[in-house]
């Protein structure tokens, strides 16, 4: 978890005097963390169940093949280090599923409240300039977007647990998220905000239609509806271009593959997918690493993007993972948000914490289009499935009808049979 706040604390846009991103206080920080997790997820073995056991055991079969594959062709086991942490990062999944399976006493709630204390220690203190209205129409995003990303969770935790107590504080911080993801202007968050709202209406309809009640719901609409009236008013008269730079984002995501930064990514995927298709089943792996860099900024085709001998930087889960492993490694590591979303097809409990997480691992395929998969997400969802399996035995245990808590235990109806399974 200490990467994760690292990550949200630290994480600020910065370039140098040449418009190159600038050195980031976590340069090293992740291979490092990924490396320790390898021997930690070994001794806690006997802790991991489910899931994070399927992730160990593929991890580590990838790595082996990989090992083997090494030795074979350049008499060394770790040829290339930084094709070999592409799967070594899985192990911080049954990692942090092991460690948090031992001291099993922090709650999503608990990890949101101190999302909330990073970022306002972010804003406040590393970067200051982040909040400003010159920010937002001069596109100066300040937060990377693994760090807007992360405010996905309060998202999806206050906008169910309002629905569940009604009550107006987790309305309130549900509007501030939403905000907070709207100002920092990162897209694909936009869009990743939406369709995990989407699909949790739509899960809501099919299973706790009683929840979307006119009551609830009067206020979730009515109140944005006024304040975008008064803001849309407000801004036409005092400062047009907030709003023009809100119809350019919007126009950026309606053509995602022709301009903004998505036009860049669109020829960075069209530079490798040749290779990409003449090695489908398990990509280039090594051969990747030696084949010299494809994409160059088609404004300026003599400069080169990223240096020789260090890698591809895809920006894009899919076109890395296809371009180093093929369908096999694409397969490998979303085994995580395919397993959270066929929970959400077998008819999870609708308690908050536990839609979250479902949504929140099963809708990042959809941020992959994007990006790479942050650093801190493996571990992340590895605490996540501890608390599914958590809450999935908290509900199975029966207790008297009065003691059950109904922020963790949704009803179920006396005629229905408990869905269990095991995360």
């Amino acid at each position: 978890m200490d990467l994760l706040f690292s990550t949200l604390i630290t994480g600020r846009i910065e370039t140098d005097e040449m418009g190159r991103a600038a050195p980031s206080p976590l340069d090293g920080y992740s291979p490092l963390v990924i490396a320790g997790c390898i021997p930690l997820s070994i001794l806690l073995y006997k802790y991991l169940s489910g899931i994070a056991r399927y992730v160990f055991w593929c991890a580590l079969a990838g790595i082996g093949l990989l090992m083997a594959e090494s030795y074979l062709l350049y008499d060394v086991p770790f040829v290339y280090p930084h094709v070999f942490q592409k799967i070594m990062v899985l192990f911080t999944l049954p990692a942090i599923y092991g460690i948090y399976t031992i001291i099993g006493r922090i709650t999503l709630p608990d990890l949101i409240g101190m999302i909330w204390i990073a970022l306002v220690l972010n804003v406040s203190i590393i970067n200051p300039d982040a909040l400003s209205m010159g920010a937002f129409v001069n596109h100066e995003r300040g937060l990377v977007a693994s760090s807007v990303y992360l405010l996905v969770l309060p998202l999806l935790f206050h906008f169910n647990t309002y629905l569940q107590t009604l009550k107006p504080l987790q309305l309130a911080l549900f509007f501030v998220a939403a905000i907070t993801i709207l100002f920092f202007q990162h897209r694909t968050v936009w869009v990743v905000s939406v369709i995990s709202l989407a699909i949790n209406v739509i899960l809501l309809l099919g299973k706790e239609r009683q929840r979307l009640s006119f009551k609830a719901l009067l206020p979730l609409f009515g109140i944005p509806a006024i304040i975008l009236f008064l803001t849309i008013t407000t801004l036409a008269v005092s400062n047009p271009k907030i709003l023009t730079k809100i119809a350019d984002d919007i126009a950026d995501i309606e053509n995602h593959d022709k301009q903004g930064t998505g036009g860049w990514r669109a020829e960075q995927a069209r530079s490798y997918w040749p290779f990409i298709v003449d090695n489908p089943v398990a990509g280039m792996r090594f051969r990747g690493f030696e084949l010299p860099i494809q994409f160059y900024d088609p404004d300026q085709p003599t400069l080169v993007v990223f240096p020789d001998g260090n890698g591809h930087f895809l920006h894009s889960f899919y076109i890395d993972a296809l371009f180093y492993f093929g369908i096999i490694g694409l397969i490998l590591l979303s085994m995580p948000q395919l397993y959270a979303g066929l929970l959400l097809l077998r008819r999870p409990a609708t308690d908050a914490e536990t839609l979250t997480w479902c949504l929140f691992i099963a809708t990042s395929l959809v941020y992959g289009y994007s990006y790479s998969l942050p650093p801190y997400f493996y571990g992340l969802v590895g605490f996540g499935f501890y608390r599914i399996k958590t809450l999935v035995a908290l509900a199975a245990t029966p207790v008297p009808e009065k003691e059950v808590p109904s922020s963790i235990v949704s009803t179920t109806r006396q005629d229905e049979p408990a869905i269990h399974y095991s995360a």
